[in-house]
């Protein structure tokens, strides 16, 4: 398979699937073994830690006592910071594994063209990332989330006067190719984090830039319709439970109650995380697209494998 090759729309989206059919069994196989155990510690986390903090918050409402669920947090303060702490350090590991996964795997298979990936090389480039991930995730704390916040807040302003939703439609995605552009480049080049910004913002307010608003904005799409799935089935389980007379309900049913919603939400978490994995694959493609500066050696590459395997 070609990465690196001007594509247009259509074959940003259908190159994503390309690569699913091509690489997709071996690279889920090694995303959920290294990222596997990272997500069911964050699950253990939410369904025992939170899990009991919903329900609280259930057995508070259905019970009608004002006060109950303030109680419960006076009392159980330590226990929730510990818990919080404890969700931000693993938060912190699945984000490493997580957003460094997808393009660290495209370029191993871009610069070899391996049809697979052992998981020796996976992990030994995840470890080797480390501090430029930590650069990259303290700047984007510190500079790009609060310009982001800025930005979107100036949008949210202007829906008074309906241009702000055209505005959000518009910026949203396209500060989302800047980031994930950025985080590309910053990884497979020598460039900092600064020039790795600024050759994003080159490349996706380029003349490309509908081309890659399109494709970003359809698969973020694709991926929010499967995981409304998920999203919805909380909402219909409480929207039952108002029908349902709450005096015929004791502690143990809104304890379970409160563990059903918090399991869901764990699998919408899940399913968010994997299927976050075809955005970036999209964003690969798009990336690959911007550099022509490495289009010809590839294609100089490909011919000179298919002169060898002719001899």
């Amino acid at each position: 398979m070609q990465f690196y090759k001007k594509r247009d729309f259509g074959e940003l989206i259908s190159a994503t699937f390309d690569f699913l059919k091509l690489y997709g069994r071996d690279y889920f196989k090694k995303y959920i073994i290294i990222n596997g155990l990272i997500i069911i510690l964050l699950l253990i986390v939410i369904v025992i830690g939170f899990g009991e903090f919903i329900a609280q918050m259930f057995s508070s409402n259905l019970g009608g006592e004002q006060f109950y669920f303030e109680d419960y947090f006076a009392q159980n303060t330590i226990v929730l910071i510990m818990v919080g702490i404890i969700s931000i350090i693993i938060f912190m590991l699945l984000s490493l594994v997580s957003y460094s996964f997808p393009v660290l795997y495209m370029k191993r298979v871009s610069e070899s063209s391996a049809l697979t990936v052992t998981i020796d090389e996976m992990t030994s480039d995840i470890k080797s990332i480390i501090p430029k991930f930590l650069i990259f995730f303290f700047g984007m704390m510190f500079f790009i989330v609060p310009i982001s916040f800025i930005i979107i807040g100036i949008s949210v302003a202007l829906m008074m006067i309906l241009i702000g939703f055209l505005l959000i439609m518009l910026i949203a995605p396209a500060m989302l190719n800047v980031i994930n552009f950025s985080f590309f480049h910053y990884y497979h080049t020598n460039d900092g984090y600064f020039a790795s910004i600024r050759y994003a913002l080159n490349a996706v307010l380029s003349k490309s830039f509908w081309k890659y608003w399109g494709s970003i904005t359809i698969m973020y799409l694709i991926i929010q319709v499967i995981t409304s799935v998920f999203s919805f089935l909380p909402i219909i389980i409480i929207t039952g439970s108002e029908f349902v007379d709450s005096s015929g309900m004791d502690a143990g049913s809104d304890d379970l109650f409160g563990i059903v919603i918090i399991s869901i939400y764990a699998i919408s978490i899940v399913a968010s995380l994997i299927l976050t994995n075809l955005l970036y694959v999209n964003t690969g493609f798009m990336y690959y697209d911007t550099r022509t500066d490495l289009h010809r050696n590839q294609q100089f590459s490909e011919i000179d494998s298919i002169g060898k395997s002719e001899v």
